[in-house]
This record gives structure tokens, C-alpha cells and sequence, in this order.
């Protein structure tokens, strides 16, 4: 249960806002159990720079006791885990520094296949992204800069074009697309190991690929749903799914920023800033828990979107705290005998900033415009 204090209101310097989450004694015993697991699957001696071996080994220990997809319904292979529990395994595993699951297979791909389904064979599709055997990359972009035409109809489908790609994983193997069919656009499950298929990573981000297609064939069992009916499945995803996951990461983020302003002494210039984002992040966070609360409802990814105009604000922030230590990639010039300017150190402090839950911020926007405005 979710209890509100006033805050004590002051004349000088930013005031608190201060919200308590009242755990019952399961909620607690739940909270503690979920500690211990990651204090054996994700040990603290690894948790600033773990290995790619590490991480694989957290997410097969995460797959072994059935929680990858905690917000998945019971029938897909969720955990039956209620709107709490799902919060505090979330804030347990961000706090520890946990790796990242794989949010477009398990928030744009899961919930798309259980709600529409496939041609294809979907349990398959949905054990891959609960194992963790395979790894999604979200490639529903509705801009100029997609330009992935999917033509043909019945057995096959030929794709060309490019577009982006973002991934929480370098060694994604599958991809949802969004292509133009006719006189519309649809949704395609893409095995990148195909044929004409070329993925390179871009200069702009580490988690941002390009995507492109040389006529691929892809079968019609790729086709998620109907055809030229991709926006109206991604209207209904961003209107019926909201996860409570974008408000921990910005808690753990925050928190990151705080402990670093302290260290670097900067605590006087910063204190405004620093009490208006955590103002606005305890506002985000009852909006969120009142969001999953609220089953069955439509709604719109209100929390999404401010989520993330909230990161860019802390990532911002950070960058001013760092100062040439924010850089983002720890690479020297080749003969150069001086060290790098970036530091281990500070490196995992962006981690919870780097892979947000949901879809394309561009396409949350243009909905919720739209439905405003009624178009």
C-alpha cells in the first residue's frame, strides 16, 4: 500500500517530496528472496564491469526460475507475479546492476504475439524470448528515415530498404520491422541470419544499428497479425502496456547522480537540480504504480514519455557532473601511451540510462498528439 507524507515546507533551499511504499510481511519476504537469488546469480565482485560470460550466466539463471518475462500473463509464461512484486524485482535487479533483459522481445514482440498472434509458430517465438535463446532488435520506426517497402502477398513477402535498429545486445539475431504493404504498413518477425540482410553498427550510439534489406524473402508467417494493420497493433501495445521498469531505472539512475555529485563535491550546485528531478521522478512513480494498478483500462504511455524526457534530463546532468569522464566509449589513439579519458569508475552510473523500456519516443508522441487532437 502506497502512503503519501506532506512534505515540511521551508523558506530556504528546495523542499522533498517524500513517498513511502509500505511493504506487508509477504512483500518483504518476497523482497528479501529476490535479494538472494541476485546475490548468487549476479555477485557483488562482479557487478561494475561483468563479462559477457557473466551476464550470460544471469540471464540463464534468471530463465531457470522462470522470470524473465514477470510481466507476462501466467498462460504466456509469466511468473503470476501481482503489480508490486513485478516493481520491487525491478528494483531489486537495477539496483545490483543487473544486465538488462531484452525489452524489445519481451514488451513490443510478447505482447504483440500474445495479443494478435502470428502466422508463425508462436509459442516457439515467445519460449525463445523467455529462455533468452534468442535476442530481438526493435526496428518499428514511423519516419522518413525508414524506408523498408515489403511487397508481394500469400507465401512470401520480398523486403528492401533500410531503416534503424536499436538493441540492448550487440548479438541480436532477430528483429521486429515495420514495412510499407500497399497502402499501409505491417509488422514482421525478421531472422537476421537470412540472406541480403546487412546490420552495421552506427557512430551515433553503441546500441543503434542500420538495417538493411536487398529484396529478402521472407515468409508469410513472419507477418505478425494482419496485413497493413502494423500501426493499429502498435496503437493498441502503447495504449494497453505500460511497465513500471522506465521509473525504477530513473530511481537507480538518480541515485547514481546523487552519490557522484556528493563525491565530486558538488553538492551546492547541483541541490536545485537534483530536488527538482527527484520531485518530478516521485510524481512518475505514483503515476506508474496507479497505471499497472489500472487493468484493463486504455490509457496513454504518459509515463513513458516522461520517463524519457526525464532521462535526458539526468543524462544530461551526469555529462555536467563528469565533465570529460562522460565520454562514452573507452578507446585511445593507436600508439598513444596515455591512458583514456573515460572511467571504469563512473561508466556503470549511465547504465540505467542506456537501454529504456517501449517503443521509438517519436512514435509515443505522434499517438498521443493524435489522440488528443482527435485524428
Amino acid at each position: 500500500m502506497t502512503k503519501w507524507r506532506a512534505p515540511w515546507l521551508s523558506r530556504v533551499g528546495p523542499t522533498r517530496l517524500k513517498m513511502e511504499l509500505k511493504l506487508s510481511p509477504d512483500e518483504s519476504d518476497f523482497q528479501r528472496e529476490i535479494g538472494k537469488f541476485v546475490d548468487r546469480a549476479f555477485p557483488i565482485a562482479i557487478r561494475e564491469r561483468p563479462s559477457a560470460a557473466d551476464e550470460a550466466y544471469w540471464h540463464r539463471a534468471v530463465a531457470n526460475e522462470g522470470w524473465t518475462a514477470v510481466e507476462w500473463p501466467v498462460e504466456f509464461g509469466g511468473p503470476g507475479w501481482n503489480p508490486i512484486q513485478i516493481y520491487l524485482w525491478y528494483r531489486v535487479i537495477l539496483q545490483a546492476n543487473c544486465p538488462v533483459a531484452d525489452y524489445c522481445g519481451l514488451q513490443l514482440v510478447g505482447p504483440l504475439l500474445q495479443r494478435f498472434g502470428g502466422r508463425s509458430d508462436t509459442s516457439q517465438h515467445l519460449e525463445g524470448i523467455r529462455k533468452h535463446t534468442h535476442v530481438w532488435g526493435n526496428a518499428v520506426f514511423f519516419d522518413a528515415s525508414a524506408t523498408v517497402l515489403a511487397t508481394g502477398a500469400g507465401e512470401n513477402f520480398l523486403l528492401h530498404g533500410e531503416t534503424p535498429c536499436f538493441s540492448t545486445s550487440v548479438k541480436f539475431d532477430r528483429a521486429l520491422v515495420l514495412a510499407k504493404t500497399h497502402n499501409a504498413y505491417s509488422l514482421f518477425l525478421v531472422d537476421l541470419n537470412l540472406a541480403g540482410i546487412a546490420l552495421t553498427q552506427t557512430k551515433s550510439a553503441p546500441d543503434i544499428f542500420s538495417l538493411a534489406f536487398d529484396q529478402v524473402q521472407i515468409e508469410a508467417l513472419g507477418l505478425v497479425g494482419e496485413i497493413d494493420k502494423g500501426i493499429d497493433h502498435l496503437i493498441y501495445l502503447v495504449t494497453s502496456f505500460e511497465s513500471i521498469a522506465i521509473v525504477v531505472h530513473l530511481q537507480v539512475a538518480l541515485s547514481n547522480l546523487r552519490r557522484l555529485t556528493a563525491l565530486k563535491g558538488m553538492e551546492a550546485s547541483m541541490e536545485k537540480r537534483l530536488a527538482d528531478l527527484e520531485i518530478e521522478l516521485k510524481a512518475l512513480e505514483a503515476t506508474g504504480l496507479r497505471s499497472i494498478l489500472s487493468a484493463g483500462r486504455e490509457k496513454l504511455p504518459i509515463v513513458s514519455i516522461k520517463g524519457r524526457s526525464l532521462a535526458g534530463r539526468i543524462r544530461d546532468s551526469f555529462i555536467d557532473v563528469l565533465g570529460y569522464y562522460s565520454l562514452p566509449y573507452e578507446t585511445g589513439v593507436e600508439g598513444s601511451n596515455e591512458p583514456v579519458l573515460t572511467s571504469p569508475d563512473f561508466q556503470p552510473n549511465f547504465r540505467q540510462l542506456e537501454y529504456l523500456p517501449g517503443c521509438p519516443q517519436d512514435f509515443r508522441q505522434d499517438l498521443v498528439a493524435k489522440t488528443l487532437l482527435g485524428l
